[in-house]
């Protein structure tokens, strides 16, 4: 009995040397001289890294700084096609990811305002002599788009405070996952998409009824939708059907829907009819939320850089860090650093049988006195 002891552990300790011999040749082959151990006897890593995350740096930080002064140059110098690339991608950029990631919900409201606003672009340009009820139309959409917007961007914001401190979880399952996050994005995106777009649904208009603006000249006639005015009221004063009719400084009279979508929509502070400055704060007068109208706009310029601009200064410092190499020394790291890991685990293991070798040998030594 004594003797199976005996040779079970004598062959227990040949296999322990033999593991520890093959672990010890794996690590001669893979320890490079680019790998060495630290004082607590693991490996330091390459010393490369630091000098490749500087570059990473510089490099970020020199497509950052490029892009924000090529995008201000552009802006200054041809501040009309800036607008319409801006625009361009406004639209389409969006779109394209959500169908890459496929966002069908995104997709399908996309596609209805596309085909709503694409229509109304079509009639302010599409014949030589526009409609009368065209502009009275288009304003009307895109200033109830700018309503829209701002109601559903409040209440996703609101939302978003209530998961915030916990609400969503009171509710349980029930609470849609994402939802403040989705209004607040739709508020935000259509929000200056649609400025944007009445903007160029604005020049279209002038295109088609000439260089010089002069939408209508008639005392009775609203000076952009060219409708009947009931009465010549001056600012504030409503007519008998609730419509209201406003007089700018130069006279010139437009129903109150209509000029509110020319000032708030449109981007202009000026007549429609004869192009002079006007002051238009008396229309925000009754209306608390259009006070606030300067962050909002200040806020959609911001949504506007980070969906257009934002993307193609990323896929940009991409290829820069492609051109540099670096892509292809992070894919060398990781893969050394895969190697160090398994590497610094067989360590450990042949350390262990080291332990086990010497007890081994110990318990040996004194099974062989007993004997």
């Amino acid at each position: 009995m004594a003797t199976d002891i005996l040779t079970n552990l004598t062959q227990a300790a040949q296999d322990v040397a033999s593991n520890n011999a093959s672990l010890s040749a794996f690590a001669d082959n893979n320890v490079t001289e680019e790998w060495t151990i630290g004082p607590d006897g693991e490996f330091d890593g390459d010393p490369e890294e630091p000098r490749f995350a500087v570059l990473v740096f510089y490099c970020i930080l020199a497509v950052m700084i490029g892009a924000q002064s090529g995008l201000f140059y552009w802006k200054k110098q041809h501040k009309r096609s800036y607008e319409l690339v801006t625009l361009m991608g406004l639209w389409l950029v969006p779109v394209v990811i959500s169908v890459y990631m496929v966002w069908w919900k995104f997709v399908l409201v996309w596609l209805t305002y596309s085909g709503i606003t694409g229509y109304l672009l079509y009639a302010c340009g599409a014949q030589k002599k526009m409609a009368s009820t065209v502009p009275r139309m288009v304003y009307s959409w895109f200033l109830g788009c700018h309503k829209a917007c701002v109601v559903i961007g409040i209440v996703g914001y609101a939302l978003l405070i209530l998961e915030g401190v916990g609400f969503g979880l009171l509710i349980g399952p029930s609470w849609p996952d994402g939802i403040s996050l989705m209004l607040v994005w739709y508020g935000l995106y259509y929000g200056v998409l649609g400025r944007d777009l009445a903007e160029v649904a604005g020049d279209r208009m002038v295109a088609t009824m000439g260089t010089r603006r002069k939408l209508s000249v008639s005392v009775n006639s609203c000076g952009i939708c060219s409708g009947v005015l009931k009465d010549n009221q001056h600012l504030g004063e409503e007519l008998a059907n609730n419509e209201k009719t406003v007089q700018l400084t130069c006279k010139h009279l437009f129903h109150d829907q209509c000029i509110r979508g020319w000032t708030l929509v449109g981007k202009k502070d000026t007549c429609p009819v004869c192009l002079e400055k006007v002051d238009l704060r008396a229309l925000y007068a009754d209306r608390p939320w259009d006070t606030r109208n300067l962050t909002w706009i200040q806020m959609l310029d911001a949504v506007r850089y980070m969906v257009v601009w934002n993307p193609i200064v990323l896929l940009g410092l991409h290829f820069a860090l492609n051109v540099l190499g670096v892509t292809q020394k992070q894919a060398a790291l990781h893969e050394h650093s895969k190697q160090l890991h398994q590497l610094h685990m067989n360590m450990t293991n042949m350390n262990m049988t080291q332990s086990l070798n010497g007890s081994t040998t110990e318990m040996l030594a004194n099974l062989t006195s007993t004997f």
